[in-house]
């Protein structure tokens, strides 16, 4: 990957990353296989990331961990979604995102109707303020729409292979930015997991630079 693009990649990971505190405070108020070296890197990434929720294993539900696997196949899938859609001609992927972003409300609205009841949805509503808001435009703007634009964008010119390993870095911004913004504190094992992380993400975009070197 060019740096600039790789610059573009680590930009949606701090917006994604960024995500954890924001909605915290918010609250308060397949493609081309991966390659020797890819597959080198996740592992030690995944190793990190094991290392990373072992450190808070127990403060989680069993559920919250299967809700939590069941989003990430869903998001790979619409990530080979994305790519597929971008070898059948040029496509906008703002618009792409801006379009698909209508879709999720639909559904969260019926369930929290089902659920919850008018009434709760309309308190809730009511009990939002300013910070409350702003946290609502960050995630819609900056986290969905120019996030997943430039996401989309990194997927029409790399395999997704080579793109998503990128956010394997997401969970180590959020543990810094909960750190900055809320004054979390890192343990040992967090720190070591997110140099785990960083270094598995290292591996194959080095491999890929020594390669077209050589």
């Amino acid at each position: 990957m060019r740096p600039r693009d790789i610059a573009l990649a680590l930009l949606v990971v701090v917006l994604w990353g960024v995500n954890f505190v924001v909605i915290k405070v918010a609250l308060r108020g397949v493609s081309q296989k991966p390659d020797r070296a890819q597959l080198a890197g996740m592992a030690v990434a995944a190793a990190g990331l094991c290392w990373i929720g072992a450190a808070s294993g127990s403060s989680f539900p069993l559920a919250a961990f299967a809700l939590n696997l069941c989003a990430s196949a869903c998001w790979a899938a619409g990530n080979l979604v994305s790519r597929s859609l971008s070898r059948q001609g040029p496509v906008n992927g703002l618009a792409f995102v801006v379009w698909a972003s209508l879709i999720p409300p639909l559904p969260f609205f019926a369930l929290a109707f089902c659920f919850e009841g008018s009434g709760a949805i309309a308190s809730s509503l009511r009990a939002m303020d300013a910070i409350s808001w702003l946290a609502v435009a960050y995630l819609a703007v900056g986290a969905t729409i120019g996030g997943y634009g430039l996401w989309n964008r990194l997927l029409k010119s790399y395999p997704a292979a080579q793109v998503a390993p990128f956010t394997l870095l997401v969970p180590v911004v959020g543990l810094i930015a909960g750190t900055v913004a809320l004054g979390e504190r890192l343990t040992g094992a967090q720190l070591a997991g997110s140099a785990l992380v960083a270094t598995g993400l290292a591996v194959p975009v080095a491999s890929a630079r020594w390669k077209r070197r050589s």
